[in-house]
């Protein structure tokens, strides 16, 4: 008898145990969460990464603080997140600056990309542009391309920093159509636009989201884009590939993740509560304000897909001997 009530009082603690457990991941989130940027307030990203939570915060029910933690190439941020405790409160919003680039040109990194993160998704995507100033005479690739090649290392193609999208994204560029121009490195986007458009240097990789409103101003002329497909932004804009100059597809793609070991019932609640939001109407039309390309993408291997990446940038790197400052 006393076994058998013991039997019953065990299984009833064990049904207790469990409702609690169900009913934790149930209700969560309980408190606010952190989002967590490592980009100075303002930015492109900076301005995605407001958009995603305000859209989490919305279905979730909590309020979603964006945090910024710029510095170290974006590393710092990285760093933090991936040693936050996995319980769906702490996320980050980056891209392959964070991802994989700094693997690829950094002999030590404080973190492992492909290891140390829990993805809940890819978000879309900053196509990259290749431009120069309004009245360069050569304006076109093929003319680039053409004197590029009969006076090396003559003209000058910037970048926004030192192993940055840009910069492997120029790098990319003149290695597929064969030709050398001197890197000018700029602390940014706007130093190196600002000297573009006052012609001391010839040509630069940015954004879509920074030319935009320089074509709008007649300041610049957009040469192509890094794309497989042409943006919806500049529609007009052929692809580099269109162009043949190799099947160029380099874009700065963002992705929000967690702490490695989430939660699956916490880590499935995000993942289908941050599909919906991208994939909704606001969504596109808020991104689309800014120059960012939505589209959803969930990770069926992370860790293999962040390998072959950083696998890429490395011979990129290699190549054209890229290397952290």
């Amino acid at each position: 008898m006393k076994r058998t009530a013991l039997t019953v009082a065990l299984g009833l603690l064990g049904l207790i145990g469990g409702h609690s457990l169900a009913h934790a991941q149930a209700v969560y989130p309980e408190k606010s969460l952190q989002l967590i940027v490592p980009f100075p307030p303002g930015g492109a990203s900076d301005v995605v990464a407001r958009i995603i939570g305000s859209e989490l915060e919305t279905r979730l029910g909590k309020p979603v603080i964006i945090i910024n933690r710029p510095g170290g190439g974006t590393t710092i941020a990285a760093k933090e997140v991936a040693r936050a405790a996995p319980d769906g409160y702490t996320l980050f919003f980056s891209s392959n600056s964070s991802f994989t680039l700094p693997a690829a040109v950094k002999e030590s990194v404080p973190y492992d990309a492909a290891k140390d993160f829990e993805p809940l998704g890819q978000v879309g995507k900053i196509t990259l542009a290749l431009v120069t100033y309004k009245d360069n005479p050569i304006k076109d690739v093929a003319a680039l391309v053409t004197e590029a090649k009969a006076n090396p290392d003559k003209l000058s193609l910037a970048s926004f920093g030192v192993a940055t999208v840009s910069h492997f994204a120029g790098e990319l560029f003149k290695s597929d159509a064969g030709i050398r121009m001197v890197h000018l490195p700029y602390k940014g986007s706007a130093p190196a636009m600002n000297d573009l458009i006052g012609k001391h240097i010839q040509y630069h990789v940015d954004t879509v989201i920074a030319v935009k409103p320089q074509i709008e101003a007649g300041t610049v002329t957009v040469l192509a884009v890094f794309s497989a497909k042409r943006t919806p932004f500049l529609p007009d804009v052929p692809t580099l590939a269109e162009l043949g100059y190799g099947n160029i597809d380099f874009a700065s793609w963002g992705a929000v993740v967690a702490p490695k070991g989430l939660p699956p019932a916490v880590r499935d609640k995000l993942t289908a509560t941050l599909e919906e939001a991208i994939n909704s109407p606001s969504v596109a039309e808020r991104f689309a304000a800014v120059g960012f390309e939505p589209g959803f993408k969930r990770y069926s291997d992370w860790t293999s897909a962040i390998g072959k990446e950083t696998a890429e940038m490395k011979e990129i790197a290699q190549k054209a001997g890229i290397k952290e400052e």
